[in-house]
């Protein structure tokens, strides 16, 4: 029997959104991963290359999506990401990508902390397990803020996208099972809580794409001790749309990774600016032109995504010639972007050449396909009518 308070559907410009965010993820990390040692440099217009630290194939994604991927299939379920059995799920796929799936290029925090437990992964508790391995590694290094939970975050912001507080404490619960920095599930909080936004908005028409501004609608699903500090750096600070020429060095710290991607679509924002946005766009930003809307309707609509995909380009493009840890500052971004822009606005060559781990139950790799199932499963099973903050 149907929910009554479920929502009917999504819009086609919301799972072209939807779809967006892990393909925007995937294609960023694709387009990073061969600049990311700093052999090949990266010259303005990215190459489907291969190679980097994890001797990628062309098209080949790294351990960003191979990680996401694994929360994906948890998530697909319809799964609270809060509860033990949706956790314990987690990560004991997590521990089985670095003991049995060929995980590559594995972070040395997460490697840490995943070889601590890894050898009882198939043992009950394993999540809390690898929450305390989190913990302890934190408090013996104090150092534990790396952007490797944020890297894995984007499809978290689809699995509850009429509700954002649990939207955050599903970012919050998966960061610590890796990561025990409050600053690195604070950032898993922001980013979530801008994606989930961003596909439950109205489609874009047109004009600058929320940056800080969106960040700061988030603050209030941060705790209250820490949330002058997140304020200060999107408002005037290092992370403010006015600093988007100059992103802070070091984006391996997950505080700047974040701001890394944000501030890519502020840059962006900048050098568009003056262009007139469209009051309307008859596809709804995903599909085909409205029946009704003739040789006009269709002019528009094929302008407006014509913009879509120019913009999304040019965010890649920032978010790979600003960073340092190019394959992940450009996954963390392509998420973001992905979910304002949709799927739609990705240059079809690069989603046609994306392919990689975890294999499929047949032993193939996972193509765009793949990405685009798991991110609708997620959303749609995700969508519930039950009491909850929306927004």
């Amino acid at each position: 029997m149907t929910n009554p308070a479920r929502p009917a559907a999504l819009s086609d410009s919301q799972l072209d959104r939807v779809e967006g965010v892990l393909l925007g993820q995937a294609v960023g990390d694709v387009m990073g991963a061969p600049y990311e040692p700093g052999d090949i440099p990266f010259t303005g217009t990215p190459e489907l290359l291969g190679g980097g630290f994890g001797g990628y194939a062309p098209g080949e994604w790294s351990d960003d999506t191979q990680m996401s991927l694994y929360i994906a299939r948890v998530a697909a379920t319809g799964a609270d990401l809060t509860s033990r059995e949706a956790l314990d799920e987690i990560a004991r796929g997590f521990c089985r990508w670095v003991a049995a799936d060929g995980a590559t290029d594995v972070g040395v925090q997460t490697r840490r902390v995943l070889g601590a437990v890894v050898a009882g992964r198939d043992e009950p508790g394993i999540a809390a397990r690898m929450r305390a391995a989190a913990a302890d590694l934190d408090a013996a290094t104090r150092r534990t803020g790396g952007n490797g939970a944020l890297m894995r975050n984007g499809i978290v912001g689809l699995t509850r996208l009429n509700d954002r507080r649990a939207t955050a404490a599903s970012a919050r619960a998966v960061a610590e099972l890796t990561h025990a920095d409050p600053l690195a599930g604070d950032c898993c909080v922001i980013h979530a809580e801008m994606i989930r936004s961003a596909v439950m908005a109205p489609p874009w028409r047109g004009g600058p794409l929320p940056a800080a501004a969106a960040a700061m609608r988030a603050l209030d699903l941060i705790p209250a001790e820490r949330r002058r500090y997140w304020h200060d750096l999107f408002d005037g600070g290092i992370l403010s749309d006015s600093r988007c020429l100059e992103p802070p060095s070091g984006d391996g710290f997950t505080v700047h990774a974040l701001g890394h991607a944000t501030l890519a679509l502020a840059f962006v924002n900048r050098i568009l600016a003056g262009r007139p946005a469209h009051p309307s766009d008859p596809s709804g930003g995903g599909g085909e032109p409205a029946a009704d809307g003739a040789r006009a309707g269709e002019s528009r609509f094929a302008r407006i995504r014509a913009e879509r995909a120019d913009r999304m380009d040019r965010i890649l493009v920032r978010a790979l010639e600003a960073s340092e840890d190019k394959d992940t500052v450009a996954a963390i971004t392509g998420a973001l972007a992905g979910s304002h822009l949709g799927a739609s606005a990705l240059d079809p060559a690069w989603v046609e050449a994306i392919h990689g781990l975890p294999r499929r139950a047949d032993g193939a790799e996972r193509r765009a396909s793949d990405l685009r199932e798991l991110a609708r499963a997620t959303a749609l099973s995700g969508l519930t009518g039950a009491a909850g903050e929306r927004g």
